[in-house]
């Protein structure tokens, strides 16, 4: 396995085998998995790298960070001041609307 970043094309590459690419298949947004004729993975690619969005707040991570209580972020995302993402059970904040509340 080798894993590298090329700083000029600003991508992300994780080759698992040896082999020639002759199929990509783009597998979620600026990511791409490359198949030999076989079917065989070879490779996964990550393109935009430096782009790509910063993780997420957790609502337990944004209470912390806010130095304000789950279930009054709770109560602002009932509200509709916060716009958040469910993944699962869970609530997702961006960072940028986190940084918006604290100031």
């Amino acid at each position: 396995m080798k894993i590298s970043y090329d700083k000029k094309a600003d991508a992300f590459s994780i080759s698992l085998k040896e082999g020639r690419v002759s199929k990509d298949v783009e597998i979620a947004k600026n990511v791409f998995a490359g198949f030999d004729r076989g079917g065989n993975l070879l490779e996964i690619q990550l393109l935009e790298v430096s782009e790509m969005e910063t993780p997420w707040f957790t609502l337990e991570a944004a209470a912390k960070y806010l130095k304000k209580s789950e279930r009054t972020l709770l109560r602002w995302i009932r509200d509709g001041k916060i716009k958040p993402t469910k993944v699962g059970r869970e609530y997702r904040l961006k960072p940028e609307d986190v940084k918006k509340l604290a100031s």
